[in-house]
Order: structure tokens, then C-alpha cells, then sequence
């Protein structure tokens, strides 16, 4: 009796377009790749692509957030690791740091196509911090009391200060970044200002 294989879902389709898109890219770079590149790696028809993904800005948005995603779930994991704030933080700052640096497509894209890969992360870039933002602040309050007051100013500063570091490497080791950063955001969450003169 001959068997068939189950029917793929909107979901199979899609990740496979995805993982398409990341190995054109990291082949290619992400200037040359083109939705035809994709569709032909992902054996589908561009008309297939297209129907997930209306242009190929929105294919890159796609797949930079899925890359994000997987990068958030390292940081949930590093924040966990640890009860106190201070080093729960560090721990993931140090996390996004490492892994800016051994991802293979970030890294290819920094060093072979940077702009077009940094629009992604900064002009164009809302989708990115929207979502690290979120998941940070999830960490944080469900972690120890922060001032509410703070909250999502701090954490979009963080944000966007770990973004820089990651998209800029610095020049003390990234020990170090992790550990001040993290210090900077517990003492502005967690203490009580001093009284005004």
C-alpha cells in the first residue's frame, strides 16, 4: 500500500520560505538576493512567495524576527539562570552581546552588507526593538519590583544601548558591558531618587 506524505500547512510553507531566504542570504549576501533566488531554493513559484510575503522587504522583516526570536528565547534562558535582577540582566546582556558576534548571518551581513542589512536594525528597525522591548520588560517584572514610573523608558534604553553594542562591538570586553549595563538599569529601576533641593 503506498503511503503519501501529509500535506504541508500555511506554517511548513512558510518556514520553509524562511529558512530559503537565510541560506540565499548567507550564499548571496542580502542586497543580491532576489524573491526569485528564494523561491527557486525553497522549490516554490515566486507567485507562492508572494502570497506570504508581498514583497521582499517583507521577506527580510520576516526573517530578521524570526532570527530575533530565537535570539529573545537565549535571553529568557540567560535571564533565568539567575534570581538576583542585577545578574539576570547581566547574564542576558552579555547573551545578546556573544551571540551579535556568533550568529553567521549577522555576522556575514555586518562584515559583507551592512547597509542593507542595518535599515533592518535602526531606520526600519520599529518591528525589532518593539519586540526586544516586550520581552524585556516581561523579564524585568516578573523578576523583582521596578519602579513603574521607569519602566518603559529604561527599557527602551536598554534596548537600544544593546543594539548599538551589538551592532558596534565595544572596545572594553563585552564582560564588562554586561556587567555595567546591567548595574545602570537595576540601580534606575529598583532605587528611590534622592530628594529634590
Amino acid at each position: 500500500m503506498a503511503t503519501t506524505a501529509p500535506p504541508r500547512t500555511p506554517s511548513d510553507t512558510r518556514v520553509r520560505i524562511l529558512d530559503a531566504a537565510f541560506e540565499r542570504v548567507m550564499d548571496i549576501g542580502l542586497a543580491r538576493t532576489t524573491v526569485e533566488d528564494v523561491a527557486r531554493a525553497a522549490g516554490l513559484s515566486r507567485q507562492t512567495i508572494y502570497r506570504y510575503f508581498p514583497s521582499k522587504e517583507h521577506l527580510i522583516t520576516a526573517l530578521v524576527l524570526r532570527e530575533e526570536e530565537r535570539f529573545l528565547d537565549g535571553i529568557r534562558e540567560a535571564f533565568a539562570r539567575d534570581p538576583n535582577l542585577e545578574a539576570a540582566i547581566s547574564d542576558g546582556i552579555l547573551f545578546c552581546l556573544r551571540f551579535a558576534r556568533e550568529h553567521p548571518l549577522l555576522d556575514r551581513l555586518l562584515e559583507t552588507d551592512p547597509e542593507t542589512l542595518l535599515p533592518y536594525l535602526t531606520t526600519r528597525g520599529t518591528p525589532v526593538i518593539r519586540r526586544a522591548r516586550e520581552v524585556l520588560k516581561g523579564l524585568l517584572v516578573k523578576k523583582a519590583w521596578v519602579r513603574a514610573d521607569l519602566l518603559d523608558a529604561a527599557v527602551d534604553a536598554a534596548t537600544r544601548t544593546v543594539l548599538s553594542y551589538a551592532m558596534t562591538p565595544p572596545d572594553r570586553r563585552v564582560e564588562d558591558v554586561a556587567r555595567d549595563l546591567a548595574r545602570i538599569l537595576t540601580l534606575t529601576l529598583t532605587k528611590k531618587e534622592a530628594p529634590s533641593r
